[in-house]
């Protein structure tokens, strides 16, 4: 059978396991398991031996629900591919919107200190810094696990990424530009979610306490008293946009809300100076 052919009965499983984006996923799949571009895949490449064997692995996986990006290790994220597996977050297309708010912010001062907080794959620090070369970035995350696919991202497209385990912000000393997409979900809602998320992600990515804004208050806080940024950006979910600007507001600093290309108040800018 050819590319295509088998993308069409995998397709069907996909379906019947209740993936709605059954048909593209197939497709990724298939020409990931085989190595083939686009082009080949449509010319009618063939699947055998090895490519048809690893395949089927991959199915039987995604049958479970694990993440097509856990199962073909990568995510594209501001047009690099950044690897991810199980252990890290995977990176969200709205999460883009921190990383053109740091450009945004750099072009008027192109060498200042950009930190993101809670980095995961290091996704949103090492796009800023392969776009803003100049800029000295700086990024942390709890989780080794995670750094470890940092690491290997800054590798490929940004080694200049200084990347370093803590607790939030607390191994920078100073910072012009604070980003954070910091754990949002509340605990109750967590197991709730569609399973590529409550059952494989990491909660320790997911769980922002029991409103959700456990992590962001003390981030707000450490910025208002410590560090003192001129900029903190902070990814938010549906409706906490304005709850977080008023915590904001409450620690000293203006508040301006940024809308994601669904209209939704995504990111929360804070600013002291």
């Amino acid at each position: 059978m050819n590319a295509r052919e088998v993308a069409g009965a995998a397709a069907r499983r996909l379906e019947a396991a209740g993936l709605e984006d059954a048909r593209f996923e197939a497709e990724v799949l298939v020409r990931e398991a085989a190595g083939i571009s686009r082009a080949a895949y449509f010319a009618g490449a063939v699947l055998e031996g090895e490519a048809r064997r690893r395949l089927e692995a991959w199915l039987e996986r995604r049958e479970q629900r694990e993440p097509l990006a856990y199962i073909t290790g990568w995510r594209e994220f501001y047009g690099r591919r950044f690897a991810v597996g199980p252990g890290v977050l995977i990176p969200r297309p709205e999460t883009e919107l921190l990383v053109e708010i740091a450009l945004e912010e750099l072009r008027g001062a192109p060498g200042a200190t950009v930190v993101e907080v809670g980095t995961g794959s290091g996704a949103v620090a090492v796009s800023v810094a392969a776009e803003a070369p100049a800029a000295r970035m700086a990024a942390t995350d709890i989780s080794p696990v995670a750094l470890r696919f940092a690491r290997l991202n800054a590798a490929a497209h940004a080694p200049g990424v200084q990347l370093l385990l803590g607790n939030l912000a607390t191994p920078i000393g100073r910072a012009d530009i604070v980003l954070a997409n910091l754990p949002y979900i509340p605990s109750a809602e967590i197991d709730a979610l569609e399973p590529e998320v409550s059952r494989w992600e990491p909660r320790v990515a997911l769980d922002g306490g029991s409103d959700g804004l456990r992590l962001v208050r003390e981030l707000i806080a450490d910025c208002a008293v410590r560090l003192r940024p001129k900029l903190l950006a902070l990814e938010v979910g549906f409706g906490q946009a304005e709850p977080v600007a008023a915590l904001g507001r409450a620690a000293g600093a203006r508040a301006a809300l940024v809308v994601d290309l669904a209209g939704i108040n995504r990111v929360v800018c804070l600013r002291w100076a």
